[in-house]
């Protein structure tokens, strides 16, 4: 009896130190990596010039709560890097990222089973105003779309909840996000991609702008990454086979 006494001590104990150890991982991972991090993070890839350029899309969020200029080279032609931006959402052709992250998130179902390494043609065929869902809940309406160079997403609301357009973009009180890619070409063969995120959360209250600001923005920048790296190998992929 001492000795099932002793065990079941022991298990509690350690399971007690596993919980505390996560609780300040996760204490450390929201609080205090975000703010430290953010100065790279939030402009992951690009330079000052690209960080301080206004783009278009930039009115949409005029005073952002998060601002983050993130960008790569790929030796592939701006229209090729176009067609694999314009292609991605939920139930398209993904991410260019973790699939495992979108499946077990319920944010998947793409068309290829996974990211795709393809041009889609079918998913080619959108334009201002139609919709690209994150996942079966979220959604951003198509704001610009200049092939091959910008392709740009928005989204806000307003402090009834009502959904707003980038045209609208003044009114949104309660929310508002703009996705702005950008394929610059530096050749027939080689571009420069750069993704620019905007958003204010204030409006959903001060928990929900925390997050936002802190382990969502961090945990946004990975994602990001990991989309124009994504990006980048499919991009160069394909060339290599033509």
């Amino acid at each position: 009896m001492n000795a099932f006494l002793k065990g079941t001590a022991g298990v509690l104990k350690w399971a007690g130190l596993a919980l505390l150890a996560a609780i300040v991982l996760l204490v450390v991972g929201s609080v205090v990596v975000p703010p430290l991090t953010r100065g790279f993070t939030d402009r992951w890839g690009a330079t000052d010039a690209e960080a301080a350029e206004k783009l278009p899309g930039d009115e949409w969020v005029k005073e952002p709560q998060q601002s983050a200029t993130r960008a790569i080279t790929i030796d592939a032609s701006a229209g090729l890097v176009n067609q694999l931006v314009r292609q991605q959402g939920y139930k398209r052709a993904g991410w260019h990222g973790w699939d495992w992250f979108y499946d077990a998130t319920g944010s998947g179902s793409f068309v290829d089973g996974h990211y795709s390494t393809r041009v889609v043609p079918e998913l080619q065929d959108i334009t201002v105003g139609d919709k690209v869902f994150i996942n079966p809940a979220v959604s951003y309406l198509v704001a610009i779309d200049e092939k091959p160079s910008v392709f740009a997403l928005y989204s806000g609301g307003d402090a009834s909840g009502r959904s707003l357009d980038a045209s609208e973009s003044a009114q949104a009180t309660a929310a508002s996000t703009s996705w702005v890619w950008v394929a610059k070409p530096l050749g027939p063969n080689r571009t420069r991609l750069i993704l620019r995120i905007r958003g204010d959360m204030r409006g959903q209250g001060a928990f929900v702008a925390w997050l936002f600001d802190n382990p969502l923005d961090f945990g946004g920048a990975l994602f990001a990454n990991k989309t124009l790296n994504g990006i980048k190998a499919t991009a160069e992929a394909l060339v290599a086979i033509r």
